[in-house]
């Protein structure tokens, strides 16, 4: 059962495209947030007292990120230490200690373990804006979008991942005069 297992997951590894596991271009993400971010100025429309109320905001919820993506870096050695465990486990004894999955989800930072919480600024941010703000956000589109495509079912996460980049930030910036 095992050995067809590996096989299943051999033809479906061989199955993906090489270029899906190259680097993402470091121009092509920044110009894909420039283009998300103008759409979304463009969408709210701010005027200068809601980018000065929501300037200080959309900081803070940047740094939170960063302070996140720092713990998980720093989490990392850990983390795969944890899972290497869990892999001789698995191969030896078929399962996984308690003792591993103690260590795993222990390496495995959360926003909580920071400090951070990703609805307070968004709960602050939304008593700026207006009605017809709130529904242009949740409406605008992000990206170019391809031939006959869906919207993303990740569009939360991309959305609050453009609020908080740079791209966005200078736009409010440049708003909040």
């Amino acid at each position: 059962m095992r050995q067809m297992a590996r096989w299943v997951v051999l033809v479906v590894a061989s199955a993906i495209p090489l270029f899906a596991f190259a680097a993402p271009d470091p121009q092509l993400m920044a110009l894909r947030q420039q283009v998300a971010a103008l759409q979304v100025d463009h969408a709210l429309n701010l005027t200068q007292q809601q980018a000065q109320a929501l300037l200080p905001l959309l900081q803070n919820a940047k740094a939170q990120v960063q302070a996140f993506q720092a713990q998980r870096r720093a989490a990392q050695p850990a983390l795969v230490a944890a899972l290497t465990q869990a892999v001789t486990d698995l191969k030896s004894s078929g399962s996984i200690s308690t003792a591993t999955t103690a260590a795993v989800n222990a390496a495995r930072p959360t926003p909580s373990t920071t400090g951070a919480s990703p609805r307070s600024p968004w709960e602050q941010a939304k008593q700026v804006l207006t009605t017809e703000q709130l529904q242009a956000l949740s409406t605008v589109q992000l990206g170019v979008p391809r031939d006959g495509s869906t919207p993303s079912p990740k569009r939360r996460f991309r959305m609050m991942h453009v609020l908080v980049s740079d791209s966005f930030i200078s736009l409010v910036q440049a708003r909040a005069g």
